[in-house]
């Protein structure tokens, strides 16, 4: 065993774990600022070498300034139109209360006597106790205290969430109008290289991995859609897009919704719909094995298993978001430890 490649590898998967845990949040408004900035520029700079542009004496920090502050109105607007969308939406729903609470308590009640007829307990008491139980669930949820809390929370985050969002656009502002300066200061030191270099191979990467899920969800999206059709499900386009983009989720998948699915409509009698839906289920997990490798080891180079340890592991270690960072650290330690071999060869 190679103990020198050994600690270099803990080493490295030490300096990014505490990095991502510590470190990221704290400069995360400052990087998304920075994406911002170069985001912009490559138009800016392309406008900028016609010439009408310079006929108006338009700079690439006066463009990209313009891009920011109309790329930020637009996102705006589009929350705004979206927030009374839904909200139009859900006064809908209120209208329609009476309507599916019955619809709910019919399923509720034939999902009752399918368990009678399997295991002999009275319809009308399970009835009755996951009624209440429900009942005292919602009493808990929206009680004065916490209601109130998640009040509080719910502020404190849209605070949050207002604050980083301003200093990125102002960072990203400032950050055009330095930027020559700035990177003729980094590009003095050897390891600034480096950095460039292993951000390009994330990016890259990561653009690769996305692209692979995409065409495996697409795929998914049309299983589930045709299978629903097959089995005649109402509303079967929005379940089956639905179902499908949860399987981009990862260890969640399909099986959320049909595998309770097949059981629901096993317990209240309905045979051929709890095997389609099984089914289904097993075709789409299997369709997704025989792509994930193909595409994601092909365009990445890394394999599906240790993305899902590092889904795990992610969750484990950073918590709700570990998902998402959970991967990003495990690609970031490969290209690390990729880029500390090619620097030694060279």
């Amino acid at each position: 065993m190679n103990w020198k490649k050994a600690g270099i590898a803990a080493g490295v998967s030490a300096g990014v774990f505490l990095g991502m845990k510590y470190v990221f949040p704290v400069i995360l408004p400052f990087f998304l600022g920075w994406i911002l900035a170069e985001a912009v520029h490559v138009p800016a700079k392309r406008i900028c070498e016609k010439q009408t542009s310079k006929k108006l004496h338009l700079s690439e920090t006066a463009l990209g300034m313009i891009f920011i502050i109309l790329g930020v109105l637009l996102a705006v607007l589009s929350v705004l139109f979206t927030l009374q969308y839904l909200t139009g939406k859900l006064g809908e729903c209120v209208q329609y209360y009476p309507e599916l609470k019955e619809e709910a308590q019919d399923i509720l009640w034939k999902l009752c006597l399918g368990i009678e007829r399997l295991t002999g307990i009275s319809a009308d008491k399970s009835c009755f106790y996951i009624s209440r139980q429900a009942e005292l669930f919602l009493r808990c949820i929206f009680s004065g205290k916490n209601s109130m809390n998640t009040a509080v929370v719910s502020v404190k985050g849209c605070v949050c969430f207002v604050g980083i969002l301003a200093i990125c656009i102002v960072f990203a502002i400032l950050f055009l109008q330095e930027r020559e300066r700035v990177y003729a200061s980094l590009e003095k030191w050897k390891i600034f290289g480096n950095l460039i270099h292993i951000i390009r191979e994330m990016a890259a990467g990561i653009k690769a991995y996305l692209k692979a899920q995409f065409k495996i969800i697409f795929v998914v999206c049309l299983l589930c859609v045709g299978g629903l059709w097959a089995l005649k499900v109402r509303h079967y386009v929005g379940f089956g897009v639905a179902i499908g983009m949860f399987d981009a989720f990862p260890v969640l998948g399909t099986g959320t919704f049909l595998i309770p699915g097949a059981l629901l409509m096993f317990l209240q009698g309905k045979i051929k719909m709890s095997i389609g839906l099984l089914v289904l289920y097993l075709l789409t997990a299997a369709v997704r094995q025989f792509l994930e490798p193909r595409l994601i080891g092909n365009h990445v180079g890394v394999s599906p298993l240790l993305v899902l340890v590092s889904v795990y592991l992610g969750v484990v270690l950073y918590g709700g978001f570990g998902f998402v960072l959970g991967p990003v650290s495990a690609f970031l330690i490969y290209v690390i430890l990729k880029e500390c071999a090619a620097f030694k060869e060279n």
